[in-house]
């Protein structure tokens, strides 16, 4: 049926007519509408009956299947509510990470367990770390102590809470609020669950796992708004982090100190030496060898004499542990500018400072009394930024200045040399540095082998020599007849546990390269932790990786440079979580000797004032603990069992209370020369002075 055309009043425009023509007859007859409503009241009526009528017919005829079509739109099948209600959970699921959510606020609950358990008592753990049988059901008591109510309630509680404030914050959409919850509880959970732990095969557990879930749950680019962060905030907090950690390493290795952790090799050594230092600039020891000999014939290390004012402010043993410290950590102002020349973004400059700040084979050698070795660190990282910035004098002091850290420094600058050399960095100064460095290796060995005790190549290297008078070259010769031997000694079990410490937290990325120059780089590490068969040579706790360390670092950073910015992200984030848990792991357990010296602090003050109170001017025999605490003298001998040197000879002896039977016999032997009691504290310290001795 046609539709009727409507005036803008709805009605049809014949009534409209119609109606028009009725009104000028009726106004045409009074002269007025009024009047005719009035007076004719019923026509109008019927005649608005009529036009309503029509109206309403045109309407139900028109428009009848445009409300039927209104009906239709409004009612929803359940078919499509359950396609609305899925589209809204594909949204949300889109919106949000829920399964990063989940797993950061399990973890967060999980670490607040272990620091709860902790607090209350320390034995409980949630398994056991020792083979002792009587504590091989802890970890039944630890799962006791997990209520799975709270676990349900703070996780449902956050996670509801989270989702609502996305939901009606419209900025937090913006942030990667999940991605922050998971960092937040996966390292919560590594810190918590590896303090203070002593396990390296636990460590490697809880930071592999650590990797996994960052690698999996978390993109790239998940924090793009920390871009936005300020400069000037990453360098305050690097700066910070820095100070924080240089000041534990410098304060827990001062405690091992205080509370006689310390012995004469190498700290009493290293303390006797600063004081000839001082006294007439040289580096002559008595308790080294038993007899007056300078530490120039067992290595040459001019270097030290850069800390000798700072030793005549303070001469203490604990000058030299704090310094150590300090020239340990200050190797990250380097790295971070090289990280600025290769362009690397705020955070990611900030996070690769991380990982040497935090990095174990840095920071944990210092917890072996004191070396020269600490000097390595800052000096050859300087030594790379000066490479990098092509900074030819700065390049050039620096090497002279790693030459004068030890005679088997020249190894590193060979390398380095090499690597200028073969990478096309700088060809020239390459060839020039590595020939002055051959040439100054072999001098100095020639006059270390002529006026002192020689390398000490066989101790070093003993595991690949037939012949141990053969020298380094006898070590050549095994590994180019026997490359299968050479090999296995560097992939021993043990090796291989330090392999891991070393690399795991740079993900192994100074051997992830297509360059073969920068191999080189790696040379150091494989030579003299690797190769070597000196027990202590593969311990990521002793100076022998101070140096070694500092090259992977540099390596993993010019590899990861060759990456594409979507990778750095990834991988360096990684590098900085896995350096913060070692370090977590190997250093945390130090604060051992914090918590000694405030439990015994007045035993080993006392201790420590008794042996001050020997004269500067007099001769001492004391155990190898005491040494460190009495260097400050001329003459020091090392008494033990087998000592070269008679007690009689020396104006005190100094005893750790004990009744070892030499002990005993020497103490009668004393006794019998008229040695007297100087100082007896049962259980503490005893202190024998010579009849001879005249006090000032």
């Amino acid at each position: 049926m046609a539709k009727k055309a409507r005036n803008k009043s709805g009605i049809p425009e014949e009534n409209k007519d119609i109606s028009l023509e009725n009104s000028v007859a009726e106004e045409g007859l009074d002269g007025s509408s009024e009047n005719v409503q009035e007076n004719n009241p019923e026509p109008e009526n019927e005649e608005k009956s009529i036009d309503l009528q029509e109206n309403t017919a045109d309407k139900n005829d028109g428009s009848a299947a445009y409300e039927t079509q209104g009906e239709e739109v409004k009612k929803i099948s359940f078919t499509e509510r359950l396609d609305l209600i899925q589209d809204a959970v594909a949204k949300f699921i889109a919106e949000n990470n829920l399964m990063a959510r989940f797993i950061g606020l399990f973890m967060m609950f999980a670490s607040i367990v272990c620091i709860s358990n902790y607090n209350s008592d320390p034995r409980t753990e949630p398994f056991t770390l020792d083979s002792d049988k009587n504590f091989t059901d802890r970890w039944k008591d630890y799962s006791g102590t997990v209520s799975f109510a709270k676990m349900f309630l703070f996780i449902g509680l956050i996670f509801i809470g989270v989702s609502l404030l996305r939901k009606f914050i419209p900025k937090l959409k913006q942030i990667s609020i999940d991605g922050y919850i998971l960092v937040a509880g996966v390292m919560s959970f590594g810190i918590s669950s590896l303090w203070r732990a002593n396990n390296e095969l636990f460590s490697f557990s809880i930071i592999l796992v650590s990797v996994i879930l960052f690698s999996c749950f978390i993109k790239s680019d998940e924090f793009s708004e920390l871009k936005k962060v300020p400069n000037k905030v990453y360098i305050i907090i690097m700066c910070l982090c820095a100070v924080l950690v240089g000041a534990y390493v410098a304060w827990t290795t001062i405690c091992k100190h205080r509370i006689f952790n310390t012995a004469v090799f190498d700290l009493g050594i290293f303390t006797q030496m600063y004081y000839s230092i001082i006294n007439d600039f040289t580096q002559v020891t008595t308790c080294e060898r038993g007899y007056p000999l300078s530490h120039f014939a067992v290595h040459f290390s001019p270097i030290y004499y850069v800390l000798a004012p700072l030793y005549m402010i303070h001469p203490s043993a604990e000058t030299l542990l704090a310094a150590q410290a300090v020239l340990a950590v200050s190797g990250f102002i380097p790295l971070y500018l090289i990280c600025r020349k290769y362009k690397f973004s705020d955070t990611v400059s900030f996070l690769f400072s991380l990982v040497y700040i935090f990095s174990t084979s840095v920071m944990s050698p210092c917890y072996y009394e004191f070396h020269e070795n600490a000097f390595l660190p800052p000096l050859l990282m300087w030594l790379f930024y000066a490479i990098e910035k092509e900074k030819k004098i700065l390049m050039y002091i620096m090497v002279v200045m790693v030459l004068m850290v030890k005679e088997d420094a020249a190894l590193y600058i060979m390398c380095i040399s090499l690597y200028l050399v073969f990478s096309g960095k700088n060809r020239k100064h390459g060839t020039i540095i590595f020939l002055a460095t051959v040439a100054v290796f072999v001098n100095v060995l020639t006059l270390m082998s002529r006026y002192g005790e020689g390398a000490m190549t066989n101790r070093t290297f003993g595991n690949l020599m037939i012949n141990y008078d053969g020298g380094f070259g006898e070590v050549i010769k095994t590994v180019l007849s026997n490359p299968v031997y050479f090999i296995a000694q560097c992939f021993t079990q043990e090796k291989f546990i330090f392999l891991i410490i070393m690399l795991l937290p740079l993900m192994f990325m100074p051997f992830i390269t297509n360059k073969p120059s920068r191999m080189l780089l790696v040379v150091p590490f494989i030579v003299m932790n690797l190769a070597s068969g000196y027990l202590y040579a593969f311990k990521y706790d002793f100076q022998y990786v101070f140096g070694t360390a500092t090259c992977l670092i540099y390596a993993a950073l010019v590899n990861v440079a060759d990456l594409d910015g979507k990778a750095v992200r990834r991988v360096v984030p990684l590098m900085a979580a896995a350096s913060v848990l070692m370090f977590t792991a190997n250093d945390s357990r130090q604060l051992y000797y914090p918590d000694t010296y405030k439990s015994y602090r007045e035993q080993n003050d006392r201790k420590a004032a008794y042996i001050e109170s020997i004269p500067e001017d007099a001769s001492v025999l004391a155990t190898s603990f005491i040494i460190p605490h009495a260097a400050n003298r001329k003459e020091l001998y090392i008494l033990d069992e087998g000592s070269s040197v008679n007690p009689d000879t020396c104006d005190f002896v100094v005893f750790e209370d004990g009744n070892d039977e030499w002990k005993i016999n020497k103490r009668a032997m004393l006794e019998e020369e008229g040695y007297e009691v100087f100082v007896d504290v049962e259980g503490l310290i005893v202190i024998y002075v010579s009849p001879d001795y005249v006090f000032d």
